[in-house]
């Protein structure tokens, strides 16, 4: 049985193309391990669907750029989260305050995630073709 070394479908300069800046210097590690996190779990989603990602995105100049993308983005956003804290001098990753106000109404809301889980919208995972079934089954 032939093994091959799973690499991300992603590059730091697509993170960074996202992100808009560079990976600051003291995360560089972190960014590298989401994008391989990232990566694996679009990985078990496709599978759990019968799916081989890795041949799709080396066989589908489409699929690869929405991995690419996708995996790029997911890292983005948690670097911006990760160097809000690192700038601020606190851990506060699992909490995220928000107020949103529409019509004349206001929303006011807290998540309170796990920062070491990866994220994807909903719309994000149905672009890769990954249905209900396996967004439901994997989301909390």
């Amino acid at each position: 049985m032939e093994t091959t070394e799973l690499t991300p479908f992603c590059t730091i300069e697509d993170t960074e193309a996202f992100l808009k800046h560079p990976v600051p210097a003291a995360l560089e590690d972190y960014e590298e391990r989401k994008r391989m996190m990232a990566s694996n779990v679009l990985r078990l989603l496709m599978q759990n669907e019968g799916r081989d990602a890795d041949k799709e995105y080396e066989e589908n100049n489409l699929m690869r750029d929405m991995l690419r993308d996708t995996v790029a983005v997911s890292v983005a956003i948690d670097i911006r989260r990760e160097q809000a804290n690192l700038d601020s001098g606190q851990d506060l990753s699992p909490f995220s305050s928000f107020t949103q106000s529409a019509g004349g109404y206001t929303f006011t809301g807290e998540w309170r995630g796990n920062a070491e889980d990866v994220f994807f919208t909903s719309n994000q995972l149905r672009n890769l073709g990954i249905g209900r079934p396996t967004i439901r089954r994997f989301s909390v």
